[in-house]
């Protein structure tokens, strides 16, 4: 009865941090199988699978998960001071982010140097060096590259513009979220956010709407027409700290909702469309509805659904699966005999997989979840250096031994 009583208390606001009403969330499953649910569709849209024309969507989910899953951490982390609270922050991203990205760039372009010889694409290199700086996107935008173009390959590293966008969108929020933790009187600071993370999202996403029609390459890369989707996560966390007012019901209809603009997205969108602009609402209004009706539990089928072990450990390895699925599935179709269709897209699909898995447990999971790693800041900070060293020196050597200017 006492538990019961002390649970029904608000907690005390901290001098710093956010008030936290509710019980903090356990794991959740369901996110996870957004997180396999997101790579799916990614990797059946590049494998060129029927059905799956407009599975670039994928990416715009990952967007949302990661903005409302970061939030919570950094309304939790708030509580530190500044200094350790940022410190900790990008150390975990350094260790969650760069070696397997590193590993996936350093090998991609040693296998493809190898396999292609003189087909190699004279970008390559340089496209490596970008992406190792997370500024593949800004590239991308400076060569005019696209996925969708008939006929011109994409650069093999091409997936790595929307880690990009990621990363540029985290060097300044967290500190936005951390300062108004800090400095903003305890009662307002949920609403300051609130309001912050409001205003961000309409503007993003106004900037969006008006640039995807008269720029769609730039639109497509860019960070300023992609923060919103970050920032509905965002938005999402921080109106659902306190715990929402809400029934089995209204679960089962926000997951319906969220079937049919996900349906809409899946079928009407292609490679023609004017995207991200008010389309990327679609998939963007989807995955919100889908966290948001799985935070009381498993009580709708799509969350039982998201929440079964396969889905989860796939979305356990879509990381690693989203960076190492795109050289599988695209360099085999720019040898002299390109290798598609039955059975070599299966395979190359397996392949990705596979190499997924290897990744996840002998290198994400070793480092991430490394005590060394985790309380020695300068160690971290030499990993990220090493990491883009290797890059660097790798796309030198390449380009020197490939004869290219």
């Amino acid at each position: 009865m006492a538990s019961q009583l002390t649970e029904a208390i608000p907690r005390r606001i901290p001098i710093h941090g956010f008030p936290r009403v509710a019980p903090r969330q356990e794991f959740r499953r369901d996110i996870q199988g957004l997180r396999a649910l997101a790579v799916l569709l990614v990797v059946g849209n590049h494998a060129d699978i029927p059905g799956f024309a407009g599975g670039y969507i994928g990416v715009d989910v990952f967007f949302v998960i990661s903005g409302y899953v970061i939030t919570q951490l950094l309304m939790r982390e708030s509580e530190k001071s500044l200094r350790a609270a940022l410190t900790d922050f990008y150390s975990r991203r350094i260790r969650r982010i760069v070696p397997a990205a590193t590993v996936t760039l350093v090998l991609t372009l040693l296998v493809a140097w190898l396999v292609l010889g003189p087909r190699l694409n004279p970008y390559l290199p340089g496209d490596v060096r970008w992406a190792s700086l997370f500024a593949a996107n800004f590239r991308l935008i400076a060569t005019g590259s696209n996925y969708f173009v008939p006929g011109i390959f994409p650069s093999l590293i091409t997936q790595f513009w929307s880690l990009a966008v990621e990363e540029q969108f985290y060097l300044a929020f967290p500190l936005i979220v951390l300062l108004i933790a800090h400095f903003v009187p305890p009662q307002g600071r949920l609403r300051v956010l609130t309001i912050t993370l409001a205003v961000a999202v309409a503007a993003s996403a106004l900037w969006s709407i008006h640039i995807s029609a008269a720029d769609p390459t730039p639109a497509y890369y860019s960070p300023f027409t992609r923060f919103w989707e970050l920032g509905l996560g965002g938005f999402l966390a921080a109106i659902t700290t306190r715990k929402p007012m809400r029934s089995v019901w209204s679960e089962r209809i926000a997951v319906v909702l969220g079937i049919a603009l996900l349906a809409i997205a899946l079928v009407d969108l292609s490679a023609t469309s004017t995207y991200p602009g008010w389309l990327a609402w679609l998939p963007c209004g989807a995955t919100a509805l889908f966290i948001w009706a799985g935070a009381g539990g498993m009580r709708t089928t799509v969350t039982k659904v998201l929440s079964t072990r396969p889905l989860v450990y796939i979305g356990a390895i879509s990381y690693s699966l989203y960076l190492t699925h795109f050289v599988w599935l695209t360099l085999p179709k720019q040898l002299a005999v390109p290798l598609t269709g039955w059975p070599w897209t299966p395979i190359e699909i397996a392949g990705a997989i596979l190499t997924a898995m290897l990744s996840y447990h002998l290198l994400e999971n070793p480092i991430r979840h490394s005590r060394k790693l985790a309380t020695d800041g300068v160690a971290t900070v030499l990993v990220l250096l090493v990491c883009v060293a290797t890059s660097w020196t790798t796309a030198i050597i390449v380009a020197h031994f490939a004869h290219i200017g």
